[in-house]
């Protein structure tokens, strides 16, 4: 049996790309400041590393392991993390590594549908779902739940939506031209039905004219989840 001395973090997070505004915005600074050592994908896995390896390493590393479960997750990310799971921890939970958290009303696999999970799914109940998982994680510091950020009331303008989809865009393609080969794009466009046929035949061109092409079909969103499902490592 593994010690509290064992382990570099606290609470290694798993969870969907597509629910990654309130990982990183909400959920990771709360946790961080009540004290615990969080092992989070973006900001600790290696760079170059096999994604399989580093998923093992923070499931491993850590004490506990937190579940974000909503739709998203299990279409997209619980597949991988399931074998993972088998491999590497008590498949019975008896030593509650095991955390599962539900953000969004969802089914869940038989694997873990036999243990009791916190529940953020009902807004209701959220105070006292955040208290819960501070105990479930043995946080140093037991506080408050946070407070939502108000909701922007005022419409955006135009320009700068703009600007805010620019950025996007820019983001991803830097993202694709770094981790995606040009084999990898290809089978996204067949995944997503996209005739890529008379796209430029270098991997610069290609991305600049797929991503034209989605945003003028409003299909960035969509490509984002087929690309969180087929080649989860080029987000993360």
């Amino acid at each position: 049996m593994s010690t509290e001395a064992d382990h570099t973090y606290d609470v290694f997070i798993s969870y969907s790309h597509a629910n990654q505004a309130w990982v990183r915005g909400e959920l990771l600074p709360y946790l961080e400041s009540a004290g615990l050592r969080v092992c989070i994908d973006y900001r600790d896995f290696e760079i170059g590393a096999p994604i399989v390896t580093e998923m093992r390493r923070g499931l491993t590393d850590s004490r506990r392991t937190l579940l974000i479960l909503t739709p998203d997750y299990l279409e997209s990310a619980w597949t991988g993390f399931e074998q993972l799971m088998l491999q590497t921890l008590d498949p019975s939970n008896r030593e509650r590594r095991l955390i599962p958290l539900m953000k969004e009303a969802c089914d869940l696999p038989p694997e873990i549908s036999y243990l009791n999970y916190l529940d953020f799914a009902v807004p209701d109940d959220r105070d006292l779902a955040w208290s819960r998982l501070l105990k479930a994680l043995q946080a140093p510091v037991q506080q408050a739940s946070p407070i939502p950020a108000p909701k922007e009331t005022s419409k955006q303008s135009p320009k700068t939506k703009a600007s805010t989809r620019d950025a996007r865009t820019g983001d991803l393609r830097h993202k694709l031209m770094e981790r995606c080969s040009l084999g990898d794009l290809k089978d996204l466009c067949f995944v997503m039905g996209i005739d890529y046929d008379n796209y430029p035949g270098g991997k610069s061109d290609f991305i600049r004219d797929l991503l034209k092409d989605l945003g003028q079909q409003g299909r960035l969103d969509e490509f984002e989840r087929t690309l969180d499902q087929e080649k989860p490592w080029v987000l993360r």
